[in-house]
Order: C-alpha cells, then structure tokens, then sequence
C-alpha cells in the first residue's frame, strides 16, 4: 500500500517539493494547477505557491536550518543542539521571548522575504490535516509540543534527507489519522551561488584565480543582491570544519560573559588567542565580528565609557568640519599618524569603538554634504580613510607571514608592502614599524619561522627602498626560508617518530648521522629533495629533546603544583611555539584522562595577570 507521496514542481525561479503522508493519500484530491498557482488543500488548510508569494492557512508552520550570523533567540542561541529556526502560524515571540499563538493562522509571504528572512536556498512548511474541536491556539501548541523538538534539533534538512524527514515527522507527531504536508522551497539562483562558492572555498579556504569572475557571472545572471550573497559566504565559511571549532569557541565564551554582563579578564585574553589562532589558521575575521555584532549589539568588551584615545580620534576627525584649510591640511600631514595608532590600539584591544567613531564622523559628513551639496568634506575623509585601508592591508600580509606556515608570497604582495611603507614613511619614518613590527614580533604567539620571515621581510623592504635588492631578491630570500620551515618540519616528523624507538643512541653523533641519511631518503622519496643541513637536524633534536623533558618531568610538576609560572618560563625561555606546546598540552591531557579546565586555568592565570582583573563587556 502507498503510504507517502511526493510531488515536484517549479514556478519562476522557484523548485517546490510536496511530501504528503496519511491515511488514504494515494487515493485522495489534495492539489490543483492553476494558470498563475499551485495550491494544495485538507480540511480547511490550504497552501498555494504563485511565481512571487506563497500563502498558508490552517494548522501547521515553517521551518529552515539556522544561517551563521542570523539575529535567532539567545535560548537558541546558548543551545549548540538547536540547529534549526521553527514558526508556526499565528505565533510569535514576545519581549521575553516567550511563544505566544493567535487563531489568526492564515499568512502570504513572498519568496523575496522568505530567502532574505529565513534560509538563503531551501526553506520548509508543513500542515498537519486532521479533524479536531475547538480553537486554533489549542491545536498549535498540541503539534508544536508534539514535534517541536524533533524540527528544532534534526540533522536531516543538512543531510537533505527529506524521505526520512516525512517518515520522523509522522512518528513524532503519532497522529496515524493525520495527514502530513511538507513543502520544500528552492530558491534555483541562490543555490547555484552558494554551491559554486561552497566548492570554491572548500579548496583552499579561499578563492583562486578566476573564482571572483566566475561568480560575479552568476550574481548578473541571476540577480543577487550583494547583502545575500554575504549571508551565503559567511554561511559556507563558517560551516568549513576547521573554522567551525574555533568560532564556536569563541561563541561560548561571549555567550557566558552575557550571562553575567562581565567579562572576566582570562576570557578576554582567550578571545583574543582565538582570534590570533584564526590568522595562523586562515579563518576569515568577519566571522568573529559578526559574532560580536550578533551577541554584544553595541557593547563594548572593556569600559562603557569611551576610552581616552578614542576621544582624541573623534576630536581629530571632527577638525574636518571646520572651514579653515589649513585646519583640513593639518589632519592630513601630522594628526593622521595619531590616527593610526590609535586604529592599531583599537585592532589591538580588539574594540570596535574605533570603526563607531568612523561612523558617526560619516553619518555628520553626510549631513552637511546633503545640507551644503558640497561634497568635498567627504573627499577629505575618504583620503584619511585611505590610510586605514592601507594599515588594514599590511597588518593582514604580515600577520599572515608571522602565523602561517609556508605562505606563497608573491611579488605583488611584496609590491604593496614597499608602496604602503613609502606612504607610512612620508608621515613618520618609524611609523611602520611602530605599530606593524613591534607588536608582531612581541607576540608571543608567533612562530620562530614566523618571526625570521617578518625581520626578513622588513630587512628586504628596506633594502629596495636603497636601491639594494630587488623585488625578486627579497621574494627568493623568502621562498627559501619557506623551504626551510617546511624542511624543518617535515624532518621534525620523521625524527619524533624514530626517536620512540631509538632515543638513547641518538645521543651518538654516528647515529644520529645515519638517521639524518634515512630522513633525506625517505624525504627524497616524497618529492622533497636537497640536502638537510646538520646545523637544521641538530636544531629538530634539540627541540625535541626541549619537547620530551617539558612533556616528561615540568608539566607533571606544573600540574601537580599548579604553578603557571615555571609553565610561562619555560615557554618564554625554550624557543619553541607555543601554539605547538599549547597542542601537545592538549593531547597529554587527553591521554592522561586530566581534566581540561586545569589547562584552561593554568593558562589563565598568567592571562588575567596581564590583563588586570575582570574586563566589562
């Protein structure tokens, strides 16, 4: 016997599905064609779908995944297992976000809100056909209370597993007189954007040659206004696995300062580890800021009030507003080089306050240009703006030097970098490596490789300014730096593996000799060929051996002592990464069973030193 049916259709630029499941449904009249609509119809409920609009009646609601960056409920919010975003018809949430239901179900929406308000490509409704007594508010909260759960947490609208969403739905609602409709929505132009985006990005975490031009292509052809096609690139990053763990980690973390409207001072610093842990990772930053966006909605992770070097900012940029010239050329040649600094103390503190001054000084350029229809004001902002743009581009090449394994810097990047520091130098001859040098190599997050490539890079840049090298001499000098670090780590590799086995007699320069052979022949058969220079081999066993003795007698005592001080010495003090100890931390808890909040406090506690105590958000 038929048990279920399934009905597919397009209309415009939309593909519809109609699952339908109950009693006698192979054999009832539940749908029609007209000229202009589909409509489906059971005891007093309705759904029809026309070319712009859909429209509902009866019982029933609507459903779709959550997107990354959509403005949900915090209770959904502060639940990682509710995956999906449910309304039903005639409800609606209330200030305190409790679910109210009207007896007025009946509703149209069109599909341009529909794919802007809810999930950018596939969107479901369903109807639940049965007889019952009574009001409709009743009726709602019964499926709601029955299945509500079920469409909150299932996996299947990601697995696209819509057979078994029909089957669960029924089993869940265990009502076998009922009949069930569930209608999916496929918006064709958004889909094809986002799976060609999805593919593009999932290569390299990033677009290759020629992936902007083919997508811009799409986006003419279909007409896909640029906020939607943001929604959908946030979406695919952050559902990229690597990215996923480190932006959920840093959702806790805002999410358990908003409990208690206080950021402790160790929570701060975590947050800024997992955003320096995103640029050595390639994690694009506006997942975090829309995060920040979502969850802070203004407010700021330190003081309330505006900090002192953001007053300065605003009373600078305030100077364009006066008629003088000669006020106008004074940003411009000295007071832009506060404000450079002060944008470097902001990304630093990582406050946004310095992007809400920017936009306020907009917001009054705009009023005055609109007021005087002289546009000039906003000439003069935007060639101070240029300048921020510039430190935007630098700061991301070189963090992506100094946290980044083996980056392919080409000759372009190195192009930009000698034209920005020309621009920065003009202003202030230290002005570069004031707020791009120091700070990068004062991290203590960068690597060793890391931090030769940036003093190299800076070395080179200058080098060309004097007419002492060339593009193309920095950009070699670079390249075999980058073979090195992967030399290094591929030896690294291999002689941690043999060193389980043959450590003791690695104390013998013969020996060790004759394993330095072995790694180059087994490297050699792997394509990685040249010579492993002694002095690297030698450097590989003496990190290891630094690796074994913090692994195998300080962290025990660290741990038993809880002394986060002989931690921090030895880090500061062995040369080694410390993004890599802080892994091999992890995986020794792991395998000792520990518990992984004495790591956190551990950590911690030499943060919240830093940092002074509790921060307020």
């Amino acid at each position: 016997m038929i048990k279920d049916l399934r009905i597919h259709g397009s209309i415009g630029n939309i593909d519809y599905f109609a699952f339908v499941a109950g009693p006698s449904t192979y054999n009832s009249y539940f749908y029609e064609e007209e000229e202009s609509r589909t409509r489906f119809f059971s005891r007093g409920n309705e759904f029809s779908i026309t070319e712009t609009h859909l429209m509902y009646r009866g019982t029933g609601g609507s459903f779709c995944e959550y997107m990354f960056g959509v403005e949900k409920p915090i209770k959904d919010m502060e639940k990682t297992d509710l995956l999906n975003r449910l309304i039903m018809f005639g409800a609606f949430l209330d200030d305190k976000e409790q679910v109210v239901f009207t007896n007025n179900t009946d509703g149209i929406e069109t599909f341009s809100r529909l794919f802007l308000q809810g999930h950018a490509v596939t969107n479901y409704y369903f109807i639940v056909s049965s007889e019952f007594g009574g009001d409709y508010r009743k009726r709602q909260r019964q499926i709601l209370k029955s299945v509500g759960k079920f469409l909150k947490r299932t996996n299947l609208l990601a697995d696209e597993r819509d057979t078994d969403l029909l089957g669960s739905f029924c089993a869940e609602l265990k009502e076998d007189r009922s009949i069930v409709f569930i209608f999916k929505l496929i918006n064709r132009a958004n889909l094809e954007y986002y799976e060609t985006y999805r593919e593009m990005y999932a290569r390299n975490r990033e677009l290759g040659p020629g992936d902007e031009t083919l997508l811009e292509k799409i986006v003419l052809k279909n007409n896909i206004d640029r906020y939607q096609q943001e929604r959908m690139k946030i979406d695919i990053m952050y559902r990229h696995q690597e990215n996923r763990v480190v932006v959920d980690a840093y959702r806790d973390i805002l999410l358990k300062g908003m409990a208690r409207d206080t950021l402790h001072g160790s929570e701060y610093a975590r947050l800024n580890r997992l955003r320096t842990l995103s640029i050595r990772n390639n994690i694009p930053s506006v997942l975090f800021d829309t995060l920040d966006e979502l969850l802070l909605k203004g407010k700021k992770i330190q003081e309330i009030e505006e900090q002192d070097y953001l007053k300065e900012v605003r009373a600078v940029l305030e100077n364009l507003f006066f008629k003088d010239p000669t006020l106008k050329q004074h940003i411009i040649k000295d007071d832009i080089v506060r404000l450079i600094k002060a944008k470097h103390t902001a990304y630093s503190q990582n406050d946004r306050g310095f992007e809400q001054v920017l936009l306020d000084i907009g917001k009054a350029c705009d009023e005055i240009s609109r007021e005087t229809d002289d546009f000039s004001i906003f000439e003069e902002l935007s060639s101070i703006i240029t300048y921020f743009d510039r430190y935007d581009n630098v700061h991301a090449v070189l963090s992506q030097l100094a946290f980044m394994k083996q980056i392919d810097f080409r000759e372009e990047s190195l192009r930009s970098l000698v034209g920005n520091k020309k621009a920065f130098d003009e202003l202030d001859p230290v002005l570069f490596k004031a707020v791009f040098a120091r700070d990068l190599l004062a991290n203590k997050y960068i690597t060793s490789y890391g931090r030769m490539k940036i003093r190299q890079i800076l070395d080179g840049i200058d080098n060309i300014q004097q007419g002492e090298a060339s593009l193309k001499d920095v950009i070699t000098s670079l390249k075999n730096l980058n073979s090195e670090e992967r030399l290094y780590h591929e030896t690294h590799a291999a002689l941690k593996e043999r060193m389980r086995s043959f450590f003791p007699g690695l104390e013998m320069k013969e020996v060790r000799e004759k394993i330095r052979a072995d790694i180059m022949t087994e490297l050699a058969d792997r394509g990685i060929t040249g010579k492993l220079p002694e002095r690297l081999f030698e450097k590989v066993f003496i990190d290891l051996r630094k690796e074994s003795v913090y692994l195998n007698q300080i962290l025990p005592e660290v741990i038993q002592k809880k002394d986060s001080a002989l931690r921090e010495d030895f880090l500061d003090n062995s040369g080694l990464d410390r993004f890599y100890i802080e892994s091999l931390e992890k995986e020794y808890f792991e395998e000792k069973g520990l518990d992984a909040a004495i790591l956190e406090a551990l950590r911690d506690a030499k943060e919240a030193v830093k940092s002074g105590g509790d921060e307020r958000i």
